[in-house]
């Protein structure tokens, strides 16, 4: 029974659910939605604006990432090997750092600039746990983007926590984390994001 268990291969529908709410596209949708319902910046800028929080959300963490899988030293993009993701982590904490202080050097809203700073300190909460226990990114980069569209877009984005049970099941079933791995890295990106939004809006 232990064995078939073993060779069992994770679903489909799990691969697709881990695809559809992967970091990188929770955080690009997240910021095009932001920006986008921003009446305070102009067209040009949003764009200048999108761009650069894509260099510091996916680009910055994916070059990272490659550079481990080209060393060989992880064997996927979500980096499985727990003692392999600090790096990546303190890579990916500078880069959104750098380009929060630019965000503050043009003036950029302050809800941009907010966004990106959650990021940082997000990130270099998951770095410390991470050293000691596997907590879910996937589970922190799905709480946290929930929480700021709620508050800068619409309340109604507060029903995405309907799909952090889907988020459980996906990596789960993918034997990434345990349970509760990922509901307590998406409780930490929801309420960290929570009490830095609160403290500051």
């Amino acid at each position: 029974m232990v064995s078939a268990d073993k060779n069992k291969q994770p679903s489909v529908l799990a691969k697709l659910i881990s695809v559809i709410l992967h970091p990188f596209i929770i955080a690009t949708v997240t910021y095009a939605l932001i920006i986008g319902n921003s009446n305070a910046i102009g067209r040009s800028d949003k764009f200048t604006y999108f761009g650069m929080a894509l260099i510091a959300v996916i680009i910055i963490p994916l070059l990272s990432v490659l550079r481990l899988k080209k060393r060989g030293e992880t064997v996927s993009l979500d980096v499985p090997e727990r003692s392999k993701r600090i790096n990546p982590f303190l890579v990916s904490i500078v880069g959104y750092f750098g380009v929060w202080l630019l965000f503050k050097i043009m003036h950029a809203p302050r809800e941009i600039s907010l966004l990106m700073w959650c990021y940082g300190i997000n990130t270099l909460v998951a770095t410390i746990i991470t050293r000691y226990w596997k907590i879910s990114v996937h589970g922190i980069a799905l709480g946290g983007p929930i929480v700021a569209l709620a508050y800068l877009v619409s309340p109604a984005f507060y029903w995405g926590i309907l799909t952090a049970p889907l988020m459980v099941y996906s990596r789960v079933e993918l034997r990434a984390h345990t349970i509760a791995q990922v509901i307590t890295g998406f409780l930490l990106g929801f309420f960290l994001t929570l009490f830095q939004f609160e403290s500051v809006l």
